[in-house]
Formats: C-alpha cells, structure tokens, sequence
C-alpha cells in the first residue's frame, strides 16, 4: 500500500507524508479498505533488490488492498508440531540471538502500486522425533503466530534462567497474554506477552517504545536506552526501525502509567525474540 487513513481528521496518508512527519501519525494508520492497523516500511536496497516505501498491516482475508506479500524471517528449519508433547521448556541462558535483517535506505517512493508477489513456502507439519522438550522464544513465537490456537492445547511450560532459575511456570494458556488483552488483572507477576510491533519510537531519555497502536494510550513495550543498544547488538541490526512490523515475544511484567496506558518491561535482551516481516 502506498496511502493509509489517518485515523485522526480520515485524511489520506502517504508513504512520504509519514517519513516527513511520523510523531504525527505514528499508530494512527489504518487500510483504507478493511480498517486493519498498519505500519511504515522504509524504501530499502539489499545486494539483490531495490524496494520502495509502502505501508503493510495484517489485512483481512476480504481485503484487496494488498499489493506486497509480506514475509517472515522464520528460519528453513523451523517447524510447526502437529503432535505436542503437554511439557515445554524454554532455556533463556541457551538461547543465541540471530541477525533479522539487513539492507540500506534509499529514500525511495512510488506513485504506483507495485505488483511484487512471491510464493508462499508452504512449511512442514511434524517431525520425525515428535515434539522436543527444549524450545527457544523465537520458536514459541513461531508457532503462536501460525497457529492462533496453539496456547489453548493444554501444554505446560517452564521457562528458566541463570543456571536453573524458574522464571514462568504452568499453564502455557494462563501464562500466555496477547499485547493487546494487557489490563491490570496482569500486573504484580511475570507473562509472556506476544503481539505485533505496529511502530516505535525513541524518547528524549532514550528509551525505545516498541508500540501495538496509538503510542499515546495503547500498550507498549519499553526498553530503556542501554536494552536498546544491547537489542541493536545482540539482534545484529542496524537501525531499530527495522523492527517496524515485526511481531515480538518478551517475558515480562507490566505496569500502568497515570493516564492508564500499559507498559511492558523487562530486564534482559534474553527475555525477548523477534519474528521479522519484509517485502518478498
């Protein structure tokens, strides 16, 4: 997409209105068609490609408004598991993060829709093994996002740190809060919170907000500046707007600010993972 609706005044948007002025419509942009959130890529150039600006959202099946297929970063790899095992165990301490993504800005705008479109990769369901006790974040992340019941199959979970440390256990379900359910029945113990990344933004102390919506009333994820240099080193990226768009995992607990907006935190980069979306 290259216009959205501003949901302020239902004013048109385009992809350079938002690079010129994005405090203004930061979280604010929704399909013009089916009224999903949306969120800006910048134009980008890797060693093989050249793409321009253009707005993306989780559009709804009816929609025709796409014009891009986006794309996850999930590994070759990764599987969805058909037959769970009811335990699950997350080793923070064993995880190493990986690169997301990496290209260079070009400034580049279009006046016409692009017709870019790939094939879909159809993944594998099951493995010959059954499904492993031993699970990373990124993996969890993986599958809630392709499979929008997969906390509700009666697995448990235990998620430990620091030589053994209990951070999460239980339940996966009643463990499980989507970003944008956050409320106060959440607050004085650990969750795992998972969501989309709409937009961010960094404030004058540094902190980078990571936001589901509207960065003034919705919930957000805040990493303080020195998270947010650890987040541009360990998830090898160059610029943290290239999380715009992606959806997150983070373990963690929230809090509510006086005009009642949710904010999720944590202590450690280990606690987090990112599942990229790009223009294929």
């Amino acid at each position: 997409m290259l216009h959205c609706k501003f949901n302020e005044d239902d004013s048109i948007c385009s992809t350079i209105d938002y690079e010129e002025n994005p405090d203004k419509y930061r979280g604010l942009i929704y399909c013009i068609d089916c009224g999903e959130k949306a969120w800006f890529t910048k134009g980008y150039e890797t060693q093989k490609i050249s793409r321009m600006a253009c707005f993306g959202a989780k559009h709804k099946e009816s929609c025709n408004a796409s014009t891009v297929e986006f794309v996850s970063d999930d590994p070759d790899n990764d599987e969805d598991e058909k037959n769970q095992n009811s335990g699950i165990r997350v080793d923070l301490d064993k995880v190493t993060s990986q690169s997301i993504y990496v290209s260079n800005d070009n400034n580049k705008h279009g006046d016409e829709e692009s017709d870019w479109k790939g094939k879909s990769k159809r993944k594998i369901i099951g493995n010959s093994d059954g499904f492993p006790l031993s699970k990373s974040l990124r993996q969890l992340l993986t599958n809630l996002c392709r499979n929008s019941d997969y906390g509700d199959e009666n697995q448990t979970i235990t998620i430990v740190a620091n030589s053994g440390r209990v951070v999460v256990e239980g339940d996966l379900r009643s463990n499980l809060v989507r970003i944008e359910d956050v409320s106060r029945e959440h607050i004085g113990k650990d969750y795992i919170f998972w969501g989309k990344i709409n937009n961010l933004n960094i404030d004058k102390k540094g902190t980078l907000w990571l936001n589901y919506g509207d960065n003034l009333l919705e919930p957000s994820i805040a990493l303080n500046s020195k998270l947010k240099e650890q987040v541009l080193v360990n998830f090898k990226l160059k610029e943290v707007s290239e999380l715009d768009g992606s959806d997150v995992i983070i373990v963690g607990h929230v809090g509510f600010s006086p005009q009642g907006k949710a904010i999720i935190s944590t202590g450690f980069t280990k606690y987090m993972s990112f599942r990229r979306v790009t223009v294929k």
